[in-house]
This record gives structure tokens, C-alpha cells and sequence, in this order.
């Protein structure tokens, strides 16, 4: 081992000593930013804890149970439009968002019963297939989506609250509650029972079964939580941006969040945040390169997966 190691070694070791007060210091740190940034960056980094949750509607299908869901940007749009109809019709905005993540998780489950009797890229396709469904008939019928045009947002915080504190600064400290929230749950679920019944799937399903492990059940838990996030975080999203159209749930938009995922690390919860931040952070940064950063921000992430391939939040998770 070089000295270059040794003294690599010793940082990392010193670093995991105090792991509890970095912590800290990082949550500390997060409370900051409303103060010290532009309002147009306030709103990236906003946008990194709705991807930071989004995330998690991969990491648990995908990076625990093995299971291959493209249908992200679907549930996603049906927590946002969800809200936006709730709201029309008097309800409350933050049980708009409560209803929209219930009803998100509804739709999941209806389609994950059929869904996950298939598995590996069948159910890619059927969940896809879903995802294009969804986004044509956004466009079909205009006169309930709005269709092509969009629609505008009814606002979530009251006016009393937002002539004294700014919408922006109030919407950071939401989501970043939300996104601390969404974390510590899925650390206590996936450290219980349920995260090794869904580890030992993704490794072996006759084993699985073959020790007591309702698979089907299990795969269907995984599926109905994908939505639920995916409605949480689409209740939220739908009145921070203000508009909706149909193009903000398509494909594209799954192929993000999935990043969002694997960039983080697919089995490491806290890694999120860093896939969040490849996927809306990384192309501002580009901006400047004009035509070419878009191939600048594909040849970079496939550096990362080649030389990260557990995300940045697996290598972390090793160092640490």
C-alpha cells in the first residue's frame, strides 16, 4: 500500500468516527441555501429533493426487488394532476396532496396485480406501455387535462403566508422535510423484514419461496410503494412548478428518475440525493456548452457508471 493509500485510509477513518456531527452539520447546512442563493438555483435545488424522492421509486423495485418498472413518470403525473383536480373542487391543499398520493397508490396497486404476475422485461413493457397510455391520454381529452396547452396550478400556501415569507423559500423547506421524511422511512423499512424479503428475491425467487416468502405479495408491495412515492412526490411538484403539461410524464421523464436512482446507488437510500443532483445540478452546470452538453452529460455519466457502478452513494457507503 503507497502513502497516497495510507492517507486515504486515515481520512476515511477519521471521517467515519465522526459520522454522527457530519450529519449534522450537513442537515445544518441545508438551511441555508434560501438565504445565500439566486431564486433560480433555489429552485434547482428544490428540484433535487423531488428527484431525491422520485428515487425511491426505483431503488425499491428496482434495487431491492428486482423488478423492472418504467411506468415512474405515469404515477408521477397522476399525483400531479390529481392534486390540481382535488384543489378545483374545494379540497384543502395539503389533504389534496395526502388524497393524490392515496389515490396514486390505488391506480398502482390495480395495475401492479395483473403487472407483476410477469417479470423482468415483460413487465418493463407492460409498464411502459402503461406510461405511454397515460401520456396520450393527457392529450385525448383536453378538456379535463387541459391537453396539450397545460394547465396552471392552483397555489398551496395561502397568500398570508406567502406576502411574508417568498413561495420559493417556503417550497425548499417543504421538500427538504419531506425528502428527510421519505428517508428515514425507507431506511426502517428496508433494514426490516421486508427489505430482506425483497433482497432475497431479487437473488433467487424459487429460494425465496422455497423459505416462506410470499413473492407475489411482496412484488406487489414493492409496486404499490413506487406509486405512492411517485403520487407524494407529483402532489408536490404540480404546485411548485405552478403548470402542467403532458410532456413533463413522459418517458423522459422515467429515464430521470431511474437515473436519479442508479446514479445514487439503487440499494443505498441516502444516495439519492446525489442522484438528484447528476440528473438537475449536472446539465445547469453544462449549459454554457450550448449544442454539445448533452453529449458532454452522457459521456460523463457513462464514466460514472463505469467507474461508480454502485452510484455515488455506494462508494460512500464503502468508504464509510
Amino acid at each position: 500500500m503507497n502513502r497516497l493509500e495510507v492517507a486515504d485510509n486515515r481520512l476515511f477513518d477519521r471521517i467515519t468516527d465522526y459520522r454522527r456531527p457530519i450529519s449534522v452539520a450537513i442537515l445544518v447546512l441545508a438551511l441555508f441555501p434560501p438565504f445565500l442563493v439566486p431564486s433560480g438555483l433555489l429552485f434547482n435545488l428544490t428540484l433535487v429533493f423531488v428527484y431525491g424522492i422520485l428515487a425511491f421509486s426505483a431503488i425499491l423495485p428496482i434495487g431491492y426487488a428486482g423488478q423492472l418498472i418504467l411506468s415512474q413518470g405515469a404515477f408521477f403525473g397522476i399525483g400531479a394532476y390529481s392534486y390540481v383536480k382535488l384543489t378545483g373542487v374545494g379540497l384543502p391543499p395539503i389533504m389534496s396532496i395526502l388524497v393524490a398520493t392515496i389515490f396514486t397508490g390505488g391506480v398502482a396497486y390495480l395495475l401492479g396485480r395483473p403487472a407483476t404476475r410477469a417479470s423482468g422485461i415483460y413487465l418493463g413493457i407492460i409498464t411502459l406501455a402503461f406510461n405511454e397510455l397515460f401520456v396520450n391520454a393527457l392529450r385525448l381529452y383536453p378538456g379535463f387535462t387541459g391537453g396539450s396547452t397545460g394547465l396552471s396550478v392552483p397555489a398551496l400556501f395561502p397568500s398570508v403566508a406567502t406576502d411574508m415569507i417568498p413561495s420559493s423559500v417556503l417550497f425548499y423547506y417543504l421538500l427538504l422535510v419531506v425528502y428527510a421524511g421519505t428517508i428515514l422511512t425507507f431506511r426502517r423499512i428496508l433494514q426490516s423484514e421486508v427489505g430482506w424479503a425483497l433482497l432475497t428475491m431479487k437473488e433467487d425467487n424459487v429460494l425465496a419461496e422455497s423459505i416462506g416468502i410470499d413473492t407475489q405479495r411482496y412484488q406487489l408491495l414493492s409496486f404499490t410503494t413506487a406509486g405512492l412515492v411517485c403520487g407524494l412526490a407529483g402532489g408536490l411538484f404540480a404546485p411548485f412548478t405552478g403548470y402542467l403539461s403532458p410532456p413533463m410524464f413522459d418517458l423522459h421523464r422515467t429515464i430521470d428518475i431511474i437515473l436519479a436512482a442508479v446514479a445514487g446507488g439503487l440499494t443505498v437510500p441516502f444516495g439519492s440525493i446525489f442522484g438528484g443532483s447528476i440528473v438537475v445540478l449536472l446539465p445547469e452546470l453544462l449549459r454554457s456548452f450550448a449544442d454539445i452538453r448533452l453529449i458532454i452529460f452522457g459521456v460523463l455519466l457513462i464514466l460514472l457508471l463505469i467507474y461508480l457502478p454502485q452510484g455515488i452513494g455506494g462508494w460512500f457507503e464503502k468508504r464509510l
